[in-house]
């Protein structure tokens, strides 16, 4: 190409400034390559280059033009920062570890770096320090929209929602055009029972960016839809849209499987379904053998440990367990509206801390198990002091956090004073229920294979025998079906079980005003219905890959 000139140079960067601004990004583009070759010492360039290709989610383009924007102007702030809330948004949270690392020496006293402190603790879901780190940029002058709304969603960690509401508010105070903070705002309504008004914030937040996955996922959650709901063609609009690997695709394919059983067109849930279950399936591997071998080591491992009689915790929880859509958010809810219990939600603290020492292969722990439950013991009197910290009025708590199944033996053994209750459900049922329903990224990878989902539930099955066995009646169960069945005389039971006096409340559970978080959250503020028993029966023929490898694990144990 023919050398520019200065003051070429010059005017092709404006105008080439100027379409970026008023969002004619394929013009702009054309011109800063254009420059790049002619004048690829300009740091601007690159930079600008960077944020274009950001904004189209070129990923590993941005990152190589800011890379080049840095090395020419290393010292720059706010090549740093942009180049960091792109970094923010990558699922890889190593890379944006040391990518503030590097810019620390640069940002490091900033109120935009604490901004990026606070992301980083907030994706550990440590949410105290997060909401120091973002309470701290917002004070010192960093006021944009998305730094309340990561302040809002630290708070709702801590359980603070109504100081949460307000910050979601303050960001739309800001930004009133913003998808993403009317999306967090429209999750804290619905997890507050506030769900009116939460499908009206959802509503705006998809005329806003109608081609956002998770938007319509809330929308379809908050929704009972017709044939003729005008977001369904919007959905489909969207849907068609996507590339494969997108990853906005999964949530709409799971919101329109819903809209399509919503309607009665059961004959196309599962073209959805099968559609955003192995995009799924592709990003998020699931490792039968690992799990396996992790389920025959902690039963090996209690059995050293069955007859343990040292020291042990007076931290005294509830904890409600069973596999993931069996029913454990709506038998806490019965529990919530005891006035002696508080519904803790899936707290997710001394889960980990347990499997951490349970699971690995490379810890022996010793013949007798001694010193594996010391450390248990000390796990659970941190998860005493957490509740009490979290909880400081309330008598006891409910933990739902559904894998404590799996330890829950080393969890009756560290805190006699707890109590369990497990959840049961036709495991039909149970799996076309976990497989039309998105979870966390990566977490419950079995979720999107119906034969996988088999072997997790057999598996679910097995451990509950084992504990039943090693444990006879330190652990209440009860069947989804038959609290259905019979919701005054199971709740009662429950109750019994758990050592309360009975209270009316408990079968108003749909009344009880809490927050959930769970995948429930719309349910459970209604009376029991019983339309989703026997369901898998309107889908026999897609669920036939689950059923015989149900039936076939079930043949091979006997």
């Amino acid at each position: 190409m023919a050398t520019l000139s200065k003051q070429q140079i010059k005017d092709l960067f404006a105008k080439s400034r100027q379409a970026q601004e008023k969002g004619r990004l394929d013009e702009a583009e054309r011109g800063y390559k254009k420059l790049l070759k002619a004048a690829p010492q300009l740091a601007e360039v690159s930079f600008n280059l960077a944020e274009i290709f950001t904004l189209r989610g070129k990923v590993a383009e941005a990152a190589e033009r800011f890379e080049h924007a840095v090395k020419l102007r290393p010292n720059e702030p706010a090549i740093w920062v942009s180049y960091l809330n792109m970094a923010s948004r990558h699922p890889n949270q190593k890379n944006f570890d040391v990518l503030r690392e590097r810019a620390r020496p640069v940002l490091g006293k900033t109120p935009a770096f604490a901004f990026f402190e606070g992301l980083a603790a907030l994706r550990e879901e440590n949410w105290e320090a997060a909401a120091k780190f973002l309470k701290s940029a917002i004070d010192a002058g960093f006021r944009q929209a998305r730094v309340y709304a990561e302040y809002g969603s630290a708070l709702v960690g801590l359980k603070k929602f109504d100081l949460a509401m307000s910050q979601f508010d303050m960001g739309l105070t800001l930004a009133p055009d913003s998808d993403m903070v009317l999306f967090r705002k429209a999750g804290l309504l619905q997890s507050m029972g506030r769900i009116d008004e939460a499908r009206d914030a959802i509503q705006r937040a998809i005329k806003l960016a109608p081609n956002v996955g998770g938007h319509h996922a809330l929308y379809a959650s908050l929704t009972k839809m017709t044939a003729d709901d005008p977001n369904i063609p919007v959905m489909k609009a969207a849907l068609k849209s996507k590339r494969v690997g997108d990853k906005e695709l999964p949530a709409l394919g799971y919101a329109l499987a819903k809209a399509m059983e919503d309607s009665g067109q059961f004959g196309k849930v599962f073209t959805y379904l099968n559609l955003a279950n192995r995009a799924l399936a592709k990003a998020y591997p699931y490792d039968v053998p690992s799990v396996i071998a992790s389920a025959e080591r902690i039963c090996r491992l209690f059995e050293r440990v069955k007859d343990f009689d040292g020291p042990v915790s007076d931290a005294s929880p509830i904890f409600v367990t069973g596999a993931p859509r069996s029913g454990t958010t709506l038998v806490e809810q019965i529990l919530a509206s005891h006035s002696q219990i508080e519904g803790g939600g899936e707290i997710g603290f001394v889960q980990p801390k347990f499997a951490d020492l349970i699971v690995p292969a490379d810890k022996d722990w010793g013949a007798d198990g001694q010193e594996l439950m010391a450390q248990c013991v000390k796990a659970a009197d941190e998860f005493g002091v957490e509740l009490k910290k979290m909880f400081p009025d309330a008598p006891f708590v409910t933990d739902k956090s559904i894998s404590s199944y799996a330890i829950l033996g080393f969890l009756a053994k560290a805190m006699p004073n707890a109590r369990f209750v497990v959840v049961r459900r036709d495991p039909r049922d149970n799996a076309l229920s976990i497989y039309k329903n998105q979870f966390r990224e990566g977490l419950h990878r079995y979720a999107n294979n119906l034969e996988h989902i088999a072997i997790f539930l057999r598996q679910f099955e097995e451990m509950v025998e084992f504990w039943r066995q090693h444990l006879p009646g330190s652990f209440h169960e009860i069947r989804y079906e038959e609290l259905i069945a019979e919701p005054e005389a199971q709740s009662r039971a429950l109750i019994a079980a758990t050592g309360f006096e009975w209270e009316d409340a408990c079968l108003s559970f749909y009344e009880t005003k809490r927050e959930v978080r769970t995948l429930s959250a719309t349910q459970v503020r209604q009376p029991m219905y019983s339309s989703s028993v026997g369901a898998w029966k309107k889908f026999e023929t897609d669920m036939k890959p689950f059923l015989t490898a149900f039936a076939s694990s079930e043949a091979s144990d006997t």
